[in-house]
């Protein structure tokens, strides 16, 4: 079986493994998010500001990477990059530098355009996966439980 036919055949819970997208957030809001800025820019603008609070959501990254299992690191993965994704989002529609523009066409056929800034899609599409992973395994540990009070239950 070749690689990509194992990648197109792997189960979606697979894919969406909470402590591989913490990993892949984690690294990449890490080193692209806070450290590159923190050495580029000049200490007292905002730039270096919003890179500094970058470096504490990082930290609570890597808390909840390695101190954190199961479903407990699955709901605070979930609330954390909820939150994250949902700020990213609000900074880009109330930022007009963001050229966000929605518009609707109220007459059939309905047509929707929705356009920002490209540069915003990474985060969105990192911090929506990592959210997702948590909402994906959310429960993760009551299913086991009842697995095991079944097999207690037949026994």
């Amino acid at each position: 079986m070749s690689n990509l036919s194992k990648i197109l055949d792997m189960d979606l819970r697979k894919a969406l493994n909470t402590k591989f997208w913490l990993l892949v957030v984690l690294i990449s809001h890490t080193i692209v998010g806070t450290l590159v800025p923190l050495v580029t820019t000049e200490f007292d603008s905002i730039e270096f500001q919003a890179a500094s609070y970058g470096l504490v959501i990082s930290v609570v990254l890597a808390s909840i990477y390695f101190l954190t299992e199961n479903q407990t690191q699955a709901r605070l993965t979930a609330m954390t990059g909820g939150a994250t994704l949902l700020w990213i989002v609000f900074t880009l529609i109330a930022n007009p530098a963001n050229n966000f523009d929605l518009s609707v066409n109220f007459e059939p056929p309905f047509l929707y355009k929705f356009s920002f800034d490209v540069e915003l899609a990474p985060p969105i599409i990192l911090w929506a996966m990592l959210t997702l992973s948590g909402i994906v395994y959310w429960n993760s540990d009551s299913k086991n439980e009842k697995a095991a009070e079944i097999m207690d239950v037949e026994a």
